[in-house]
């Protein structure tokens, strides 16, 4: 069935995109190159053929906003950005276009957000290699690209990191014997990630 385009108007909001009108009803928001495109005119009728393509522009358009707004807020990976729009209800379909979309412009790098995550980890809440290549691939960065970024932190940094948490910790395990008070923080750093050799090296250390 087709229906009549009754007008096309600019955009306020989006100065890029035109709202289409079909019989007098507001119908959708495209970009206006699409306008042009599919020869979109006041007096046209359409099939349903082109609402579909219609709609389709629509939703791409509206999936592409709200990941660049959440993204002026925080940085995601990839599989976080598609949970995201998955969340919000967008089709399969146009989430993986908006994905290529957002990864060819650089709004996503797996490989920039493992590198703040890392930093953000080593200032508030440090953890070992081992802990934080975990919490990358649980966030959606593949293990390769987490490596690759963990390969970048220096040992002597990582070191000081566990010196500091231990130093904080062994203060918990003054008035145990002394085999009990370098087991239990042993225990307690291998928990957050450090290897053995560092964290053998720390205890000797503060103990």
């Amino acid at each position: 069935m087709k229906q009549k385009i009754t007008d096309i108007q600019p955009h306020n909001k989006f100065p890029s995109h035109h709202q289409l009108f079909l019989d007098k009803k507001p119908f959708v928001i495209i970009p206006s190159k699409l306008v042009e495109n599919l020869g979109l005119r006041v007096g046209l009728e359409i099939e349903s053929q082109t609402i579909e393509k219609l709609i389709a522009a629509d939703e791409a358009m509206r999936a592409k906003n709200f990941a660049l707004n959440i993204l002026r807020e925080n940085i995601y990976s990839k599989t976080q950005m598609t949970q995201q729009l998955e969340r919000e209800g967008f089709k399969e379909q146009t989430v993986e276009t908006i994905i290529i979309e957002l990864i060819n412009s650089g709004h996503i790098r797996d490989r920039l957000f493992a590198e703040k995550w890392i930093q953000r980890r080593q200032k508030s809440n440090p953890r070992g290699r081992t802990v934080l290549k975990q919490e990358l691939i649980e966030k959606g960065v593949d293990p390769k690209t987490a490596e690759q970024v963990l390969a970048e932190v220096k040992v002597e940094d990582e070191k000081k990191l566990a010196l500091q948490i231990a130093q904080k910790r062994a203060k918990q395990y003054k008035r145990l014997p002394i085999h009990v008070a370098k087991r239990r923080l042993h225990g307690f750093l291998a928990r957050r990630g450090f290897e053995s050799e560092t964290i053998m090296q720390v205890i000797e250390k503060v103990l």
